[in-house]
């Protein structure tokens, strides 16, 4: 064999060394995109049924819970409606 032949195949294999290195690379690239791209969708729909639970939460928390300071006046309201019958409607209250 001659130098030249030598060198021709040592080329030739190198390069198609390479493209296969290049298309397996390539492979899992496009293959690791695709999965990262099903993840994101997942995520998306995930989010989006959380937002609408805390849409829906937002909207049932005035009907389902009182606040401290409606809890705070209409307990004096009715802690005087008790004193004015304990104590009588016309005395008040008597401390």
């Amino acid at each position: 064999m001659d130098v030249t032949q030598i060198t021709t195949i040592i080329g030739a294999s190198a390069s198609l060394l390479c493209t296969l290195v290049v298309g397996a690379l390539t492979f899992f690239i496009k293959k690791t995109l695709t999965t990262l791209e099903e993840a994101d969708k997942k995520n998306a729909t995930q989010i989006e049924k959380v937002e609408e639970k805390l849409n829906d939460l937002k909207a049932d928390l005035p009907l389902l819970y009182v606040t401290r300071e409606d809890y705070i006046r209409i307990m004096n309201r009715v802690e005087d409606k008790l004193d004015q019958l304990l104590y009588g409607a016309g005395k008040g209250k008597e401390e």
